[in-house]
C-alpha cells in the first residue's frame, strides 16, 4: 500500500486538495477576502496541472506501450478529455460566458500552433540545426485542421440566425465523421505518415520490446481514468474562484479561456518539449497538431451538444481579431511545414506569433 501512494502522490495529493477546497468553498470568508481567494485559486490551478501531468504520466506508459501512432493517439485523447471536462464545468456554471467554449478553443490553438512548436522549433534549431519529420505527418494534420477550423469557427458568422440551430447539428455529425475517418487512417492505411525512422537499432528495439512487456496496460488505464475523474472535480472548483476573479478584477473575459488553455496544454507540452530536446521532431508533430485536430474535432461538437441539452448559449464564430490571428497562424505553419525540416528561424516567428496573441487580449 505505501508503495501505491509513493507511486501515485499525484492522484493522493488531488483527492486532498477536492476535500480542503470543498470546506472551503462553504465558508463565506474566503469570497470576502481578495487574498486568500486569490491563494485558494493558486492552489487549485497548481494542483490542476499537477493533476494533469499525472493523466500524462500514465498516457505516457500506454504509449510507450502500443507504439506510433497509437501511443500520441492516446496521449492526445487523453488531452482533450480533460480540455472537454473543464470547459463543460465552466459552460454549466452559472452566468457561464457563451464565448468561452470558443476563447478556450482558440487560445488552446494558439498556444500549440504558436508558442509550444516555436518554443521547441526555436531550442531544437540552436542545438541541432535543422529537425527532420515526415513530411506527409504535417500536410495531413493541416489540411484536417484548416478544414474543420473553417466549418466550426469561421462559417458559424456567416449562418442565418434562423438556421444556426440546425447547422450545429450538421456540425457535430460531420466534425466527428472527419475525425473518426483520420483516425481511422492514421491507424491503418497511412500509419507510416505518422513515424519517422532516422536509423536502425536492433539491439534497442529488442530492449524496448521487454521493457513494453513489463508495464501493465490495464493498471494505467484504471489510473488515468481515475486522475481524469480528480480533474474534473477540481475544475468545478477552479469555475467558481475563475468567474468570482475575472468579475473582481475586471478582466478581460478571454482570460478565462487561456486559463484553462493553460492547464490543458501543459503536461502535454512538457512531453513534446522533452520529445524536441531528444531530436524526435516527429513525436513533437504528432502531439502538437495531433492536438490541435482533436481539440477543434472533439470540443466543438462535445460543446454543442453539451449547449442542447442544457439551454445553454454558445458562440463559436471567431471575432475579427482571433481569425486575423488563426489565418496568419496557419499561413506561417503551411510555410514551416512544407519541406519536413524545422530551424530556429521559423520558431522565431511562431514565438512573435503567440506574443502578439497575448497582448490583443488586453487590447
Amino acid at each position: 500500500m505505501g508503495r501505491f501512494f509513493k507511486n501515485e502522490k499525484v492522484l493522493l495529493i488531488a483527492v486532498i486538495a477536492i476535500f480542503i477546497v470543498t470546506v472551503l468553498e462553504k465558508i463565506p470568508a474566503v469570497f470576502e477576502n481578495d487574498l486568500l481567494e486569490a491563494v485558494v485559486f493558486l492552489f487549485v490551478f497548481s494542483v490542476i496541472i499537477y493533476a494533469a501531468i499525472g493523466v500524462v504520466h500514465h498516457a505516457e506508459f500506454l504509449a510507450f506501450k502500443l507504439g506510433e501512432p497509437y501511443g500520441t493517439m492516446v496521449l492526445t485523447f487523453s488531452a482533450v478529455t480533460v480540455e472537454v471536462i473543464m470547459i463543460t464545468t465552466m459552460m454549466l456554471h452559472e452566468d457561464s460566458d457563451p464565448e468561452l467554449a470558443r476563447d478556450t478553443i482558440f487560445s488552446t490553438l494558439m498556444i500549440l500552433i504558436n508558442a509550444l512548436i516555436g518554443f521547441i522549433m526555436l531550442v531544437g534549431g540552436f542545438r541541432f540545426g535543422e529537425q527532420k519529420y515526415n513530411l506527409k505527418s504535417s500536410n495531413s494534420y493541416l489540411s484536417m485542421i484548416i478544414g474543420i477550423i473553417g466549418l466550426g469557427m469561421f462559417v458559424p458568422n456567416l449562418i442565418k440566425i434562423e438556421a444556426y440551430f440546425t447547422y450545429q447539428g450538421f456540425l457535430v455529425i460531420a466534425l466527428l465523421t472527419l475525425y473518426f475517418f483520420f483516425i481511422r487512417m492514421q491507424s491503418k492505411e497511412h500509419n507510416y505518415y505518422f513515424t519517422f525512422k532516422k536509423f536502425s537499432d536492433t539491439e534497442g528495439h529488442f530492449q524496448k520490446e521487454d521493457e513494453k512487456k513489463k508495464i501493465s496496460g490495464l493498471y494505467h488505464v484504471i489510473m488515468l481514468l481515475l486522475t481524469i475523474a480528480a480533474v474534473s472535480l477540481l475544475a468545478e472548483n477552479l469555475a467558481v474562484f475563475v468567474d468570482d476573479g475575472v468579475a473582481k478584477l475586471r478582466l478581460p473575459e478571454a482570460i478565462a479561456g487561456l486559463l484553462i488553455s493553460i492547464i490543458i496544454v501543459t503536461p502535454e507540452g512538457l512531453t513534446a518539449v522533452r520529445a524536441g530536446l531528444n531530436n524526435d521532431m516527429q513525436r513533437v508533430i504528432n502531439i502538437s497538431l495531433g492536438s490541435v485536430l482533436s481539440t477543434i474535432s472533439l470540443t466543438i461538437p462535445v460543446v454543442l451538444i453539451v449547449s442542447m441539452i442544457f439551454s445553454k448559449e454558445i458562440i463559436l464564430g471567431l471575432t475579427a481579431v482571433q481569425s486575423g490571428m488563426i489565418i496568419i497562424s496557419l499561413l506561417v505553419s503551411i510555410l514551416t511545414c512544407k519541406d519536413g525540416e524545422t530551424n530556429a528561424l521559423q520558431g522565431f516567428i511562431h514565438i512573435i506569433l503567440f506574443i502578439a496573441f497575448v497582448f490583443m487580449i488586453f487590447l
